[in-house]
């Protein structure tokens, strides 16, 4: 992929965030003023995915904002270049060589076979698991509400599920579902689905296929096998350890009864993917869990998903690479050898990803400097992992709504910069056209 083509790709998210912005600004869009700054958050906290909101969505939007809501999160969702893609494939248009570079990059693709197949499969996955989705929760939904309600409210969740933002259109998200069992296992079907990636259903899919065709030679990817591993233990982990730092705490979990726990946290730890529902508020949490719940943010989802964060791909092969060095042997995962340039790419989005986000949370604590480090921290974290969980602003809203316009920005970039990819968003910004064709003299350095 060109420098060239890198900097239309960034440059593309900050414009469609705008021309959103600019359509939720509309006077029949809102219910209430809305100025800029916070239009332009909101849109590019749908765009990427993120669910951060300084607007009640419920409240402070109408119908026809809450659809340019929607629709910027399923194109966050299926990115924006996989849309281009489905455009191409609609009016029967074929794609030149820089769409194409830019399509398997944003796919996450290793080669250009069958392209414009990969993308018609990832557009019935999507149709086909978000009318699943919507259907389940229009059933919960209009007993409650009425059907025409319900059917919107199943629509709209399925929606921001799957694609894992994190959006609601009920004032205080899905804390008054917390013991429904249905909307509980929905959410988190869609959170886990859309988290792993298309590769990953595109494979399930062929899978299912040839053990139906009794084909002899049907197995998983070593892709697969990473993704379905790492993200079930993390998915494990991290709601025992939620279960454990808050199961003594008053003014969260202590006053739930035993299976209200175990939901809620399993619930909040599949939505740490980067989703960002919440069935609880999260300001009570203990600062040890909104610390530690960092870090499972930080590692998100999985590639070529609707999930950020660095990926589970990349904590495997750093696991893989730190056991080979502390055992002295190759780096391998499920018996197979990691090649060395896997390796170097992991350690790289590791470091530039840390260094983005110290960079960011120390920006945010210089403008933002009357208020607590921990929240700040833990806004920071969730607006570059895409996540949209908040320790709030004492009511339904995010911390961010607190901040002044210079924090707000920095939240915003932080999030195109978080669903972009740290790759894309360092080589727009210091990448270089040419290539350097002189060779150095090594040297072994002490450590």
């Amino acid at each position: 992929m060109n420098l060239k083509s890198i900097k239309f790709l960034l440059l593309s998210y900050f414009g469609i965030a705008l021309i959103g912005a600019f359509f939720l600004m509309l006077p029949f869009s809102h219910t209430k003023e809305i100025d800029f700054i916070d239009a332009f958050f909101t849109a590019t906290s749908a765009l990427t995915c993120t669910g951060l909101i300084i607007k009640d969505t419920a409240l402070d939007f109408t119908s026809f904002g809450h659809g340019i809501i929607l629709f910027l999160i399923q194109l966050g969702g299926f990115g924006y270049m996989t849309m281009l893609g489905l455009i191409y494939v609609l009016f029967r248009k074929r794609l030149g060589n820089a769409e194409k570079n830019m399509l398997k990059e944003a796919l996450n693709l290793t080669k250009y076979d069958d392209l414009m197949g990969f993308i018609k499969k990832i557009l019935v996955y999507v149709l086909c698991v978000e009318f699943v989705g919507a259907l389940l929760l229009s059933l919960d939904f209009s007993i409650r509400f009425g059907l025409t309600d319900g059917i919107w409210y199943g629509t709209f969740h399925a929606i921001s599920a799957f694609n894992n933002s994190g959006f609601s259109i009920f004032p205080n998200s899905l804390i008054d579902f917390r013991t429904d069992l249905l909307v509980n296992f929905v959410i988190c079907a869609l959170v886990i689905i859309g988290g792993i990636g298309y590769i990953c259903l595109a494979e399930l899919h062929f899978f299912i296929r040839d053990k139906i065709g009794q084909k002899k030679f049907c197995h998983f990817s070593l892709h697969f096998k990473i993704v379905i591993s790492v993200s079930m233990l993390l998915i494990v982990f991290c709601a025992s350890m939620i279960l454990l730092l808050e199961w003594k705490n008053p003014k969260t979990f202590e006053g739930f009864g035993f299976f209200e726990k175990i939901i809620a946290s399993i619930f909040t730890a599949i939505n740490y993917r980067t989703a960002g529902f919440v069935t609880y508020d999260m300001s009570n949490l203990r600062d040890c869990t909104l610390f530690f719940s960092m870090i499972f943010m930080f590692i998100g989802g999985a590639p070529g998903g609707t999930a950020t964060g660095i990926k589970v791909t990349t904590v495997a092969v750093l696991f893989a690479f730190c056991r080979s060095i502390l055992n002295n042997e190759e780096a391998r995962l499920f018996g197979r050898a990691i090649n060395e340039e896997s390796i170097q790419k992991a350690l790289l989005i590791f470091i530039i990803s840390s260094f983005y986000f110290i960079a960011l949370s120390l920006l945010l604590v210089l403008f933002q400097a009357d208020m607590a480090f921990l929240p700040l921290l833990f806004e920071t974290m969730s607006a570059f992992s895409t996540v949209g969980i908040s320790t709030g602003d004492g009511g339904i809203l995010s911390l961010s709504v607190n901040f002044n316009d210079v924090g707000k920005i920095i939240i915003v970039v932080a999030m195109i910069l978080g669903k972009s990819g740290v790759m894309i968003f360092t080589l727009a910004l210091f990448g270089r056209a040419r290539v350097s064709r002189v060779k150095y003299l090594k040297e072994k350095i002490i450590l």
